[in-house]
């Protein structure tokens, strides 16, 4: 019995048969007109009288009060004659808001909107490649034109890392060893993930597991072959539970509001017989 409460298809069922009733208790005249009836309540114009508020920073006059009223009964009578010959039943975009609808309702009734922290725990550690920080790197690099060297170009920055390294000489280097960059020489405190929005996710990769305080290389990156001095590697960490709560309750109920749909629609679906011609 505790299952079927818990069901969110029950929980679907039961608003929208709650929300049936409370119309009609606060619509009396629907239940003597049938579906002939147009009523416009004094909340509708209260509504209105808002709404035009809003736009225009002052009430209606009472010539627009009626206009906004004409306008609302000539929508719903068309709205109501499009129903009658069907014309919903055609149109991908009506179908389409009208199958949103109802996800948005099953969204409401099925996912909660507070998660306690306890959940939230839970999932962030499950999911903790999503919440790291990327490794920052403090280097400078040498940059061979391939365009400029051509098949030269390795052998040469070959060469230079081989005399820099016997030199032992650090990142204070002339900026005229290499071929002009577009872009910086020197970087402090780079993310990977900058790194590779400037140079190619193959550079950032290699570039994150060059050992620091020596000249190494050749790396190729888009726009060449580069040597590159690691002065510096903070490793990827993760960030604290506390500083990405939000972005993980978010996640969570973004999860749990496709699974829940996914759920609700498995039962929905099996109301009906689905027939596929060909399959």
């Amino acid at each position: 019995m505790s299952k079927i409460v818990r069901d969110p298809l029950v929980h679907f069922l039961l608003l929208g048969g709650l929300l049936f009733v409370l119309y009609f208790i606060m619509n009396p005249g629907e239940k003597t007109a049938g579906g002939n009836q147009i009523h416009i309540t004094q909340g509708d114009i209260d509504r209105f009288k808002q709404i035009f508020q809003k736009q225009w920073q002052r009430p209606p006059t009472q010539e627009e009060l009626q206009g906004l009223i004409r306008s609302q009964v000539k929508e719903e009578v068309l709205y109501r004659e499009a129903l009658a010959m069907g014309l919903d039943k055609d149109d991908t975009i009506v179908r389409r808001r009208l199958a949103q609808k109802v996800e948005f309702l099953i969204t409401d009734v099925t996912v909660p909107s507070e998660v306690d922290d306890k959940t939230l725990m839970t999932f962030y550690e499950k999911n903790a490649e999503r919440y790291t920080r990327a490794a920052k790197l403090s280097f400078r690099h040498i940059y061979f034109n391939p365009d400029k060297r051509g098949e030269r170009t390795l052998d040469e920055a070959i060469a230079t890392r081989q005399t820099l390294q016997a030199t032992k000489i650090g990142m204070l280097v002339s900026d005229d060893l290499g071929d002009r960059f577009m872009l910086q020489l020197q970087y402090q405190q780079k993310s990977t993930d900058d790194i590779a929005r400037e140079f190619g996710r193959e550079f950032a990769d290699e570039l994150a597991t060059v050992t620091p305080g020596s000249w190494q290389g050749p790396v190729k990156s888009g726009y060449g072959v580069h040597l590159v001095f690691v002065e510096e590697r903070d490793a990827a960490s993760i960030y604290p539970f506390d500083e990405v709560r939000e972005r993980v309750k978010n996640d969570y109920l973004f999860e749990l509001r496709q699974t829940r749909n996914d759920e609700v629609l498995e039962k929905l679906k099996a109301r009906y017989e689905i027939v596929i011609e060909g399959q």
